[in-house]
């Protein structure tokens, strides 16, 4: 941390710290009141409900808050949707980005601040004790789908940038904000942040940092996401009765008996390679789990087709090629096992994406972590999210790629998904847009307006 311990107060005078700081507190309201905004907009994914609705919220608050915004609205192709958006129904998928060009213009540094406004599901209403889509506010903390994960990190991007404004500072280099769509249901590709990689609205020539502002815990600063791939192996074998079993090939015979040899020999092999950067620490070793299986028709019939449902982790260092020559190892050597003489199966993978880490010691990523250590006292934390996010298209599918991508928002990753989400007003969502504010001004440089 040494070389970042005086990052903030070598590029910001104290009275400038001070008006910024005081600033995220003037805006306050505003930004609760526009995250209660987007919380009122149900935007469950799958299917991927009012996009457009949510994507103009956000893009008409850029240029109410600064006319200077320059405001586009991406939206994927139809002929696309079936396959970016499978689970979609056919819904729209809009994206929105504004870029605010600095003092400096075209020759100053560009800083994109993106998150996703889709949410998961409610599951059951009866497990909430707030309104889902309501944004009330008890005892100081907001409620609703996508506080937290992830309607609260836009709000916090976008509010940081209007502290700094409200401190009386113009940003010396240029701010993008984006909001997107499909994170919730990933795929190779998608059509929210993927779509706007591959497609050149995010470019390494034109961007020199990223901050993806998902809540990993206000106070960390997450440098990648361990690797993942979903997939499923199909078990074929022949029918026969099931009071002549010898005259079959029992497909679900062979699942279970590969899961019993996978989880015996992959397994133990993994917990060497737990990595102490992912959080929570249940999620540092590498894990393969089994989670669906679907076999047989009726009772009196030896099935013939056994699909077996698998998810695995990887953590940094580990590589899909590795993890998925473990699994073809011990279907192979179940072919040289008497009895499995006629194994039949087929391999398919429904997403993958390789582990993500990225240098803590780049600079966007010492200024977030000193911002920190101003704001809230305490050294960050370096850490590794137990599950994929949007770092992996700039990281992976960009050539040259943007190293220079770090995941950093307010709030906690423990309360994604949970029924009664929430965030705190003031202890997360202003001290996130707070430590935002900070480094955005100290990463791309101030002067007074």
């Amino acid at each position: 941390m040494a070389e970042a311990a005086h990052t903030i107060s070598r590029t910001l005078t104290p009275e400038q710290i001070a008006a910024i700081k005081q600033a995220t507190w003037d805006v306050l309201p505003q930004c609760q009141e526009f995250l209660t905004s987007l919380i009122r907009i149900d935007t469950t994914n799958p299917p991927g409900k009012n996009y457009p609705e949510c994507a103009k919220l956000i893009g008409d608050t850029l240029i109410r808050l600064d006319s200077e915004y320059a405001v586009e609205y991406v939206e994927v192709p139809s002929d696309q949707l079936s396959t970016l958006a499978p689970m979609g129904s056919g819904l729209p998928r809009v994206n929105v980005i504004g870029r605010l060009s600095g003092t400096q213009g075209i020759s100053g540094k560009t800083l994109h601040a993106n998150g996703h406004f889709d949410v998961v599901p409610i599951g059951s209403p009866k497990n909430w004790k707030y309104p889902p889509f309501g944004g009330e506010v008890h005892g100081g903390r907001m409620y609703g789908r996508g506080t937290a994960d992830m309607k609260g990190g836009i709000a916090a991007q976008i509010f940081a940038v209007e502290a700094i404004r409200r401190a009386g500072l113009k940003l010396k280099g240029n701010i993008e904000q984006s909001g997107v769509v499909d994170e919730e249901t990933t795929g190779v590709h998608n059509a929210g942040m993927g779509y706007l990689v591959d497609n050149g609205y995010i470019r390494a020539d034109r961007i020199d940092a990223i901050v993806i502002t998902e809540p990993l815990n206000t106070t960390n600063v997450c440098c990648g996401h361990r690797g993942t791939i979903w997939g499923t192996i199909t078990f074929r074998g022949r029918l026969s009765h099931g009071s002549m079993p010898g005259l079959g090939v029992n497909a679900l015979h062979h699942a279970c008996s590969f899961v019993h040899l996978a989880t015996t020999t992959i397994s133990p092999n993994l917990a060497p390679l737990s990595d102490a950067n992912v959080i929570p620490p249940v999620a540092r070793v590498p894990s393969l789990a089994f989670t669906i299986l679907q076999a047989g028709e009726n009772i009196n019939s030896v099935p013939d087709v056994a699909v077996l449902s698998f998810d695995r982790r990887l953590v940094p260092g580990e590589t899909l090629a590795d993890a998925r020559k473990q699994i073809f190892d011990v279907l192979e050597s179940m072919k040289k096992t008497p009895g499995f003489e006629e194994l039949d199966y087929e391999y398919k993978e429904d997403y993958h994406t390789e582990a993500t880490w990225v240098d803590p010691n780049l600079p966007i990523s010492l200024v977030f972590r000193d911002a920190i250590k101003v704001v809230t006292g305490q050294e960050a934390g370096v850490v590794c999210s137990p599950g994929s996010d949007d770092q992996r298209f700039p990281v992976h599918s960009l050539t040259p790629p943007i190293q220079s991508t770090i995941v950093y928002g307010p709030g906690y990753i423990s309360e994604a998904h949970i029924a009664d989400e929430s965030i705190d007003i003031e202890k997360e969502l202003r001290v996130g847009m707070e430590v935002m504010a900070l480094a955005f001004a100290s990463f791309l440089g101030v002067e007074q307006a």
